[in-house]
């Protein structure tokens, strides 16, 4: 009986009268009094979590009648899906006005086995009975197989479909309130409000169904209201029957449905705009602009689709975490990267320190000498930035001649290979170099006042990958640029009792451009901007070499090394990424304003040979490293 009562609303008649207009500005048409955004009715309804239901999603109404200007309306809102609930019968009697653009669908809930029937055809003898059959029929909507079958196809096309969706039956209230109730819930809208927007029908239709009723006769009238408006316990009923049948509305829409947690979540996207994610609100720095990243994409095509993002977002939205997501998806490890290459300069100077002065030289000597570069830096993780870590190994070959006793010269060539991990990322750095420098000393290179000079340029290849987590794959990229630096210095040699002090202040200069480039692997791949990036440092340096020590037919010189760099200016490096018309930025996790470095070193000379071996360490603020390597050089 509940069919054959559902397919006599199709004669009720359709008010004219006008509705005012409400806050989320959805229009209230004439002819199809039943139509709103689902969204809420004056407010966008706020949901779980912290979300506020998205406006202009899901609409649902009564039948398609528009009359004077509704269709100009309804064409503006740009709907591209209606999804036709009611019978083909129903449809016979009264067929939709299309709205223009939009694709036209029938998902016949209540199946085609019922048709022509109309208010008249049902007989009950008491408003009560009327009540039980509507109650019956909301029971239906979740215990009869046909209807549940319809119902998982229609949720899973109003989760595909592309644009705003609009859901009706003949009178937008029994079939079309249950659609509503159960996105809502999806939604995480509380029952008390679903409840609301659900008795709301009464308000929408009051003028329609009064009149209706006046044409009755007042018994009449009295047996068949409930049929024309909806009651709480209708929609109760309906929502008992999850419960009892399946316990949860969870377990309604997976096992009753059988919708997807996918589906579910593209549906909840769409409906829902979370106004904070979950810890967010305590998250500061590099991960703090990672999560407002994540936050925005919700307004991006990502968003309520079948995306890797959309799955996440939700996902991490129940389980109120946001996994580390928030601290890998703005590139932290691409800032790191270009950190560690403006301070290479300094690891260069060093490796090449012990045979730049060409002090052990006479005029027109040569010394062709090589010496790894090898050094390990790690940061800890601070309130701005995740760890990082940086690993180098390479290799430069140079010849030092001394050109007078006032100057020498030293020119190299070198490969050093760059790892920088952090933030979940991983940058490989490929540097050739090219390095020339020259020392002057008006008394001679052997004691007093001296200047050195030394200039650096370098080729770069640039490799990264970064695994984001939470099932958003690995963002990887490439790029080229070059590296180049310039350090000038004022020191003084002084030889005294077998140690000689060889005391140092200057400055260094090192640039980088590195050009942009586009990720791929990933739907949160990033559009990283080109960095072009200067450093500006003070250094003062104090080398100490001892006097010779005698052991067989070679002699050992052992030495000290000790160093000091203050950046000045600003000392922190950026980089920024693009998605979608969005932008991140991240801060590098070395931010050291002040760095140390010290050191030991040994060398063992027999004729024109010299090994040499050097340990150091390195640090300041947050960041301790180690370096060392091997040398050799020949005299001739």
């Amino acid at each position: 009986m509940f069919r054959r009562l559902l397919c006599s609303l199709s004669v009720l008649s359709v008010s004219i009268a006008a509705a005012q207009g409400a806050a989320l500005d959805t229009p209230r048409l004439q002819g199809i009094d039943n139509f709103r955004d689902i969204a809420g009715t004056t407010d966008a309804y706020a949901t779980a979590h912290d979300g506020t239901m998205r406006a202009g999603v899901f609409y649902r109404s009564n039948a398609l009648t528009p009359v004077g200007s509704d269709l100009a309306t309804l064409n503006g809102l740009g709907i591209t899906a209606i999804y036709d609930l009611r019978t083909p019968s129903e449809i016979a009697a009264t067929p939709d006005t299309l709205i223009s653009g939009a694709r036209y669908s029938n998902i016949d809930i209540i199946g085609s086995a019922t048709s022509g029937a109309n208010i008249t055809t049902v007989s009950f003898h008491s408003a009560a009975e009327a009540v039980a059959m509507m109650q019956q029929t909301n029971r239906a909507f979740v215990s009869d197989a046909g209807m549940r079958s319809q119902f998982s196809r229609l949720f899973n096309e109003l989760a595909s479909a592309d644009g705003a969706a609009l859901f009706h039956c003949t009178a937008g209230k029994d079939r079309t309130g249950w659609t509503a109730a159960v996105l809502q819930s999806i939604a995480g809208v509380d029952s008390a409000t679903i409840m609301s927007n659900y008795l709301a029908t009464n308000d929408y239709t009051a003028a329609r169904v009064a009149k209706t009723l006046a044409m009755m006769p007042a018994s009449m009238a009295t047996i068949y209201a409930p049929l024309l408006g909806v009651e709480a316990s209708y929609l109760q009923a309906g929502l008992d029957q999850v419960t009892a049948q399946y316990g949860s509305m969870d377990n309604y829409l997976k096992q009753g449905l059988g919708l997807s947690q996918e589906t579910i979540y593209v549906l909840r996207g769409k409906m829902v705009e979370y106004n904070s994610l979950p810890g967010e609100a305590g998250l500061a720095g590099n991960a703090g602009a990672g999560a407002q990243f994540l936050r925005q994409l919700q307004g991006s095509a990502l968003s309520g689709t079948y995306s890797a993002y959309n799955y996440y977002l939700q996902s991490a939205i129940d389980a109120g975490s946001l996994g580390g997501v928030e601290s890998t998806v703005g590139g932290q490890v691409h800032a790191d990267a270009a950190s560690y290459l403006l301070r290479q300069g300094a690891m260069i100077d060093r490796a090449a320190a012990p045979y730049a002065s060409g002090t052990d030289l006479k005029v027109g000597q040569y010394r062709l000498w090589t010496t790894a570069l090898a050094g390990y830096l790690g940061t800890d993780g601070s309130s701005h930035a995740a760890s990082s870590n940086e690993h180098s190994q390479g290799t430069m070959v140079g010849v030092t001649r001394r050109f007078t006793e006032q100057l020498s010269g030293h020119a190299g060539f070198g490969y050093s290979k760059g790892s920088v991990g952090g933030a979940g990322g991983e940058a490989d750095t490929d540097l050739t170099f090219f390095s020339v420098g020259a020392r002057f000393a008006p008394d001679g290179l052997e004691r007093g006042l001296f200047v050195d000079a030394n200039a650096k340029a370098g080729w770069l290849d640039y490799d990264s990958k970064r695994d984001l987590g939470g099932g958003l794959g690995t963002a990887k990229g490439d790029s080229h640029g070059n590296l180049s630096g310039v350090t000038l210095a004022l020191g003084y040699r002084l030889p005294s009792g077998g140690v000689t002090l060889e005391p140092s202040l200057g400055v260094r200069v090192s640039h980088l451009d590195l050009s942009g480039f586009k990720e791929k692997g990933s739907e949160l791949a990033l559009d990283v901007d080109g960095i072009q990036e200067t450093r500006r440092s003070a250094v003062a340096n104090l080398d100490v070499a001892f006097a010779q020590v005698p052991m067989g037919e070679w002699r050992l010189v052992p030495g000290v090394q000790v160093g000091y760099e203050h950046v000045l200016g600003d000392h922190s490096v950026d980089s920024q990424g693009h998605l979608l018309g969005l932008d991140v930025d991240q801060r590098a996790a070395y931010d050291n304003r002040d760095a140390f470095t010290g050191g030991v070193n040994l060398t063992a000379s027999l004729g024109a040979l010299s090994l040499g071996a050097e340990l150091g360490a390195s640090g300041g603020g947050d960041s301790h490293g180690f370096g060392g390597g091997l040398k050799a050089s020949y005299l001739f």
